[in-house]
C-alpha cells in the first residue's frame, strides 16, 4: 500500500524507485568477494557461479537479480549504482568511441541493457530494458532503444 511520501518516487520514476531497495544477502555476499583485491579464486569461482564478470569494486553494486552480468574491468562506477540481469558495459577497442564507460551515481540499468565504448552516463540516469547505449547520456535522462535516444528527463 502506497503512503503519502511514496508519490513523488512513483510519479518521477515509472516503475517505483528501485535506488532504494535493501540490498539482499547473495547481493552483500558478491559485493564483499568483488570489493578490494582479495580472495582472486573466491571471486572467479562465484563468477563462474552466477555468471557475472565484475571488475574490482570500490562502491557497493546493487544487483536486483545477479545473474549474467558482465562489466568489463576499466569500467568507472558511481556510488549507489542498480544493474538488473543479463547486463553488458563492455569496451570499444577501435574507433570514435573506442574505451569504456563511465557511469555516474545513482543510475539505474534495467535488464538486457548494453553499453559499449567510451560514453558517459550522468548521474540519476535510466537505462530502459534491452537500449543499447553508444552515445553519452545526460544526468537525469530515461533512454531507450537501439541505440539509445532519450525519451524523458526525470529532473
Amino acid at each position: 500500500m502506497l503512503k503519502a511520501d511514496d508519490t513523488y518516487a512513483i510519479s518521477k520514476f515509472p516503475f517505483g524507485d528501485v535506488r532504494n531497495d535493501p540490498i539482499g544477502p547473495v547481493n552483500k555476499f558478491i559485493n564483499w568477494v568483488f570489493m578490494g583485491k582479495k580472495l582472486r579464486l573466491l571471486r572467479r569461482v562465484v563468477g563462474i557461479f552466477f555468471h557475472i564478470e565484475l571488475p574490482i569494486l570500490v562502491y557497493p553494486l546493487r544487483m536486483s537479480h545477479p545473474f549474467g552480468i558482465v562489466v568489463n574491468s576499466g569500467v568507472l562506477l558511481g556510488c549507489n549504482v542498480t544493474i538488473f540481469q543479463h547486463v553488458t558495459i563492455g569496451s570499444k577497442r577501435l574507433g570514435r568511441k573506442a574505451g569504456v564507460p563511465k557511469i555516474g551515481n545513482d543510475v539505474v540499468i534495467f535488464p538486457n541493457a548494453v553499453i559499449i565504448g567510451s560514453v558517459s552516463i550522468g548521474g540519476g540516469a535510466v537505462i530502459a530494458p534491452g537500449a543499447v547505449v553508444i552515445n553519452d547520456v545526460q544526468a537525469g535522462a530515461i533512454v531507450a532503444g537501439n541505440p539509445a535516444k532519450i525519451i524523458k528527463h526525470e529532473f
